[in-house]
């Protein structure tokens, strides 16, 4: 008898665990790849954008070569980058991911101020 609730507690376990990871948000896949803004940012070129699937990303200026690392995440209808000091920026993805669309005034606005939005298309997906 005790065998058998043994197994029972492990699949139950097994269970909770695997419900518990299906509910920690959604799927980064659609989502990952390297991106590059269509017009330059701030004066310094182009900014080359890489999300990767495990949640981490980087942000480099092409004309600087400098990086900034940061983590993202999917919710809703919205790609949500945090920076290490704290920032959140929002992205609006478009035509299945191969656009998206940062607000850049930190205010979270419905639609985005075409002044301070900074457009990026697809270079390369992630899987491919």
């Amino acid at each position: 008898m005790k065998r058998s609730l043994v197994i029972a507690a492990a699949i139950l376990g097994m269970v909770f665990c695997w419900l518990f990871l299906a509910g920690c948000g959604e799927s980064r896949q659609p989502y990952a790849g390297n991106y590059r803004s269509v017009q330059p940012f701030a004066g310094k070129g182009h900014v080359e954008l890489e999300l990767k699937e495990n949640g981490e990303a980087t942000w480099k200026l092409a004309q600087e070569g400098t990086a900034i690392k940061f983590k993202w995440r999917v919710e809703g209808d919205r790609i949500w980058f945090y920076t290490k000091e704290g920032g959140i920026i929002l992205a609006t993805p478009s035509e299945g991911g191969q656009k998206l669309t940062l607000d850049m005034t930190g205010q979270w606005n419905p639609s985005c101020p075409s002044e301070h939005c900074l457009l990026f298309e697809r270079v390369k997906g992630g899987g491919t």
